[in-house]
């Protein structure tokens, strides 16, 4: 008892004849004094409370600190010899002698909370002889003030006398404690001769004779029934202290008690009802945990959870659940939980994903379906949260591997989502849960499987009323007679062990009809007190609408398959892994392989080995941007001969843009690379044959040339310089068509070597000067600047380039070709003042035989800025454009610089 925390015993102590000061043992200052106790120093009681035993010392008070620590730190008694004082009472200066006690106060669990300081004033011998007869009539009067406060304490008080230890004073609730016998004024061995040689006895004669006093808590004390005379096992929390007479003696026993047998016995009910509703939750197919308060201790959990979890419950329980889960700090379920206390909302989630690191560093990825559900407290307000939930993750993965008919699958637990506050106070909470949990539980009695209890879920799924409770189940389902559960349960009745199925089908009557109805379900067997099984727990899940859902999903899948096979490309299917789940039929008689064969090793062994690499980078990227990946390669048939096929691999993406599956789409083009290389073949003829004449040709015309020039005939000699023109143009045109054709089919040769580009430049613009006479040709370009390069097919680009640019401006205008160097590259700008092109057209101009629709009408084939293209792209550089329609344009190429 906390002695300064009653009101009564405030007054007993200010009606004390000593001077009483209690200190605070932790924080070492002054909690409570008397008058008495300020008045013998000389000073007021304010000036003394909330003061620190280092203030007191400092003001001259004779308070020893270490007497106190000695005191707090042995659970004992100390008296200290008389002190002579000088001290100011009513102005004038006298000088007392005083003597000081220090006794400990604890609390019922033996700890010292606080230390009670006694001052008595010792005055000359002949002064107490002569008032010895007044003080103790002043003794007698204050004990009876005492005497008549103890009686209003709300605890058993008792005070025994001499060391015959007589019932001095009872209170009425120390009376209530042994009803019908007579205390007062016996010896306490007489009035309770049961207590003869017992622990009490000791006790009391160890305080009587030492003078400290001594605390009990739960203590078994044997008494006699009052009705029967029968010895009874009761239980008290008590306290002695002994009290001294004025010469500081040990003259009686101060007894304080409380019975606690009744809150004994309600503790181990309360275990024993706590430990039943364990069994029964661990019993139960769902992870289950009790969650408190706002730092989100975790007060209770079954082994599923656990399991779950993957910890002991020591690193558990009591602990709060960021701290046993730290990688969930980040996850959305503290936030969900305390909203829960908030607003009392239930949450339920389906296929949450929740990750875990592991000892390894590795993320372990689950999927749970979960229930959050309020619950409060004692006091009526949410202090905490139900979780029940159901790891799925294996139901989520098997669905994630029926790729795009994932997604049209439900796999749906009811969760238990009860509200309870402490599951251990009481059987009618656990009723409750067993009531209203949205998963179907029924209790089955002995062998006859009665129906004891059966909660509205499981009456919803058979569809019965409660009527059927008491009825044994084959009379209230007659419709299962000849349907394997009374089999089953027989089984589980008869050896003991639990049976789990999943999905399986039963027929029910609802409403005067059978309805077909798939459940995952679990018949548990209780045993008794003697290990015999007694009873069943049957827990069933309603899956009905997933069995459904995927038996839909397994009909499309199979028309999918059915209608892959009818189409002539070769279809395939692929995990977001790789791994190939499908193969047409195409496929396979191509190959010449079955489904396993080929799934195990032999796609990659069909590709061609020059084009897996190009093909892995293509599906990263198609990965990447959602986009198919469309090309063109070469597979192994069943002779063992490569055909060319046009292949796109298109990723089927989620909601979020992940990918969830790989559809293949392959189609042999085989004659079209035959048709392709025929042409190719042909132009390479036709360009060959054709520059025989045009070299003759154009022999004879420059002849015919310098016979016009020596006979200055003007008209010949301009008609002849144009038709050399026409000629030139011819020859461009052909060799144009001649590199396609050996870019096509690879034979493109570079011979490169070192040259100063700068001294290309030189050469070609004094070519372009006297050729290009009707436009400005402005050079800017930098010093010399080494590059490795086929010095013939560079001239050829900036050949084709600036022709571009003359062929595309008006007469009179200027073309600048100018150069810069930095970064270890060279950059060559041809700018010009012409037409420009229009921005829809910019990003087609190397495509192969592409050619801007303009108004005017410039001849071409539009192979002169592929065929550039190409030749920079093969030196491992950069060509492109920049243009503003009709204000001109500008094309840059990169070369690297050696």
């Amino acid at each position: 008892m906390n002695t300064i925390d009653t009101p009564i015993l405030d007054t007993f102590i200010e009606s004390s004849p000593f001077g009483i000061c209690i200190i605070n043992a932790e924080s070492q200052l002054v909690e409570m004094t008397n008058d008495k106790y300020s008045n013998l120093f000389g000073e007021i009681r304010e000036s003394w409370l909330g003061k620190s035993v280092d203030e007191l010392t400092e003001m001259g008070h004779p308070i020893d600190k270490k007497v106190i620590l000695n005191v707090v730190g042995t659970n004992t008694t100390f008296n200290a010899q008389g002190l002579k004082l000088k001290v100011n009472h009513h102005g004038k200066e006298e000088q007392i002698d005083i003597s000081l006690t220090y006794s400990p106060i604890t609390n019922p669990d033996g700890s010292v909370t606080k230390v009670t300081i006694w001052a008595v004033e010792n005055n000359a011998r002949t002064i107490e002889l002569q008032n010895v007869a007044t003080e103790k009539q002043n003794l007698n009067v204050e004990r009876q003030r005492s005497y008549e406060l103890l009686h209003e304490i709300p605890a058993g008080i008792a005070i025994l006398s001499g060391k015959d230890l007589v019932f001095e004073l009872i209170n009425p609730l120390y009376q209530d404690l042994v009803p019908g016998r007579t205390l007062l004024g016996k010896p306490i061995l007489e009035a309770l001769p049961e207590l003869v040689g017992s622990e009490v006895e000791k006790s009391l004669r160890k305080v009587y004779q030492e003078g400290k006093p001594l605390s009990f808590s739960n203590d078994q004390v044997r008494l006699s029934n009052s009705v029967s005379e029968e010895l009874e096992d009761r239980y008290f929390t008590y306290r002695l202290l002994p009290r001294f007479n004025s010469e500081g003696s040990v003259d009686g026993i101060f007894i304080f008690t409380f019975e606690v047998t009744q809150l004994l016995d309600s503790k181990v009910n309360l275990e024993r009802t706590s430990n039943n509703l364990n069994q029964i939750i661990n019993m139960l197919p769902a992870s289950v945990v009790i969650i408190r308060y706002d730092n989100l201790i975790v007060e209770m959990i079954n082994d599923a959870n656990l399991a779950y979890w993957k910890k002991t419950r020591e690193e558990v329980i009591g602990k709060p659940f960021l701290e046993i889960l730290p990688d969930l700090a980040d996850q959305p379920f503290a936030g969900q939980l305390r909203k829960v206390m908030e607003t009392g909302e239930i949450i339920d989630v389906k296929e949450s994903p929740v990750l875990f690191t592991e000892s390894d560093g590795t993320i372990r990825e689950t999927f749970v379906d979960y229930t959050y559900q309020p619950l409060t407290g004692l006091d009526g307000k949410r202090d905490g949260v139900l979780v029940m939930s159901f790891e799925i993750t294996d139901r989520v993965n098997a669905r994630k591997q029926m790729q795009l008919y994932a997604d049209q699958l439900l796999y749906a637990n009811d969760q238990l989502s009860m509200l309870y506050n402490r599951l251990a106070k009481s059987e009618s909470r656990f009723k409750f849960v067993f009531q209203k949990a949205p998963v179907a539980i029924g209790l089955l009695r002995g062998k006859d499987f009665i129906i004891e209890s059966a909660n509205e879920k499981i009456l919803e799924v058979w569809g019965k009323t409660e009527s059927i409770v008491g009825m044994t189940l084959a009379d209230a389902l007659p419709e299962i007679q000849d349907q394997p559960f009374l089999g089953l349960l027989e089984d589980v009745f008869t050896t003991g062990k639990p049976f789990y199925a999943n999905e399986i089908r039963a027929m029910l009557m609802h409403e005067n009809e059978l309805k077909e109805i798939f459940f995952n379900v679990v018949y548990q067997p209780i045993a008794d007190d003697d290990g015999n099984i007694a009873d069943i727990l049957v827990v069933a899940t309603d899956v009905s609408e997933q069995v459904n859902a995927r038996l839909s999903v397994e009909k499309s899948e199979a028309y999918f398959k059915m209608l892959a096979d009818l189409v002539p490309a070769k279809i395939s299917n692929a995990l977001p892994t790789g791994e190939v789940t499908f193969f047409n039929k195409q496929w396979l008689e191509f190959a010449g392989m079955n489904f396993e064969d080929m799934r195990d090793f032999g796609y990659y062994q069909m590709m061609h080995p020059d084009e897996i690499t190009d093909f892995q980078v293509g599906l990263s990227e198609a990965a990447a941007n959602g986009k198919a990946h469309v090309s063109e390669m070469r597979f192994k048939n069943s002779d063992g001969k490569y055909i060319w096929h046009l292949n796109i691999a298109s990723p089927i993406l989620d909601e979020l843009g992940t990918v969830t599956m790989w559809v293949g789409s392959t189609t042999d083009i085989q004659w079209l690379k035959e048709e392709e290389q025929r042409k190719n073949d042909f132009i390479g003829m036709v360009s060959h044959e054709l520059k025989t004449p045009i070299t003759s040709v154009n022999t004879y015309l420059q002849l015919l040339l310098r016979k016009a020039e020596k006979a200055d005939d003007p008209f010949l000699q301009k008609a002849y310089t144009q038709s050399l023109k026409q000629i030139r143009h011819m020859t461009d045109m052909i060799n144009g068509f001649l590199d396609v054709s050996r870019l096509e089919s690879g034979k493109l040769h570079l011979e490169k070597s070192d040259f100063d580009f700068s001294e290309l430049i030189e050469e070609v613009c004094i070519d372009y000067q006297l050729q290009y006479s009707t436009h400005h040709i402005i050079l800017n370009f930098a010093d010399a600047v080494t590059v490795h390069a086929d010095r013939l097919k560079i001239a050829q680009v900036l050949n084709n380039l600036v022709g571009n640019a003359v062929k595309y401006s008006e007469n009179g205008t200027k073309i600048h070709l100018s150069t810069e160097v930095n970064d270890r590259k060279i950059k060559v700008i041809i700018k010009d003042e012409g037409m420009g092109i229009k921005p829809e057209n910019i990003s087609k101009l190397f495509d192969r035989y592409y050619r801007v629709e303009q108004q005017s009408k410039i001849a071409g084939f539009g192979i002169g800025l592929y065929l550039s293209a190409e030749i920079i792209e093969a030196h491992d550089g950069k060509i492109w454009a920049e243009s503003e329609f009709g204000t001109g344009s500008t094309f840059y190429f990169e070369l690297p610089v050696k």
